[in-house]
This record gives structure tokens, C-alpha cells and sequence, in this order.
């Protein structure tokens, strides 16, 4: 999208939508294709609507969508590892042990040589710290929220 403002317009509507049926995303098995499906497919429809989509054969259509999505995927990561990246380094860790790599809080504290409560603490210190991070990025904060929720991390 070359405009910014129906850009963000996008990513609002997705963002109500999914905030509207948020009980129904239990079902939902890949977070992340679904999301970037929905915002995808508005963007289209938006592009349709105000006439600047040109038709184009159904093949090379989807080889420009899956390059797309690539793409889409890439700075979704990209932004993620960077945000991780600034988290303090015990913070880091249990949150990589705890939600990248689903280990039990008792675990990580075995392996990290601390009680279980501090396990937790650096866990929801990270999480507050993320949320902060990506404040400016509603799509990435749901989708940590889902994450984190489901733990499709």
C-alpha cells in the first residue's frame, strides 16, 4: 500500500475485528497465516474498491501474494527479534525458555539456577517490556498477545 493512512485504516479494521470475535480465535490453528491472510485480503478489497487494482491472471496473482506475504513475514519477525533483543539479558532468556521454547517455569529455574518465582517475574517483566516496545505496532501486539495466549510462539 502506498498510503500510509489506509494502511493504518487496515490494520484497525483487522484489529476490531479480531477483537470482536476474540473467543472465536481459540479455533484458529496458525495465527499468523490468518493474520496475515485477513490484512492481505482488506488490503486487496480496499485496492479493488478504490479502482487501483488491475486484474491480473489467477496464477501470477498468487506467486505475487506469496511474495508478499514472504515479505510480510520477514519484518513481522524482524521487528519481533528486535524487540527481544532489547530486553535485558535474564529477560530474554526466561522469556526464549518459557514462550519460544515452552519449557515449565521449574525447568528454566533448574537451569538457570533461581527460584521459580523469579522465573515468573522476569517472564511477565519481558512480556510488560515487549508490550511497551511494540506499542506503536497494534498488528505485532496482538499477535504477541495471541501468542502468548496459545502459546504458538
Amino acid at each position: 500500500m502506498k498510503d500510509p493512512f489506509a494502511a493504518e485504516e487496515i490494520v484497525e479494521e483487522c484489529m476490531l475485528y479480531l477483537w470482536e470475535r476474540k473467543n472465536d480465535l481459540a479455533e484458529v490453528m496458525d495465527l499468523k497465516s490468518y493474520l496475515y491472510t485477513m490484512v492481505r485480503n482488506k488490503a486487496y478489497a480496499y485496492l479493488k474498491k478504490n479502482s487501483k487494482v488491475v486484474s491480473l491472471d489467477s496464477g501470477f496473482g498468487e506467486s505475487v501474494s506469496q511474495e508478499d506475504e514472504y515479505i510480510i513475514e520477514e519484518e513481522v519477525h524482524a521487528t519481533l527479534i528486535a524487540a527481544l533483543n532489547t530486553l535485558p539479558e535474564k529477560c530474554r532468556r526466561v522469556f526464549e525458555l518459557s514462550c519460544l521454547e515452552g519449557l515449565k517455569y521449574k525447568d528454566i529455574a533448574e537451569d538457570m539456577g533461581i527460584s521459580v518465582n523469579t522465573v515468573k517475574s522476569q517472564r511477565s517483566r519481558a512480556i510488560e517490556l515487549l508490550k511497551t516496545q511494540l506499542k506503536d505496532n497494534p498488528l505485532l501486539l496482538i499477535y504477541l498477545s495471541m501468542m502468548l495466549k496459545n502459546q504458538i510462539f
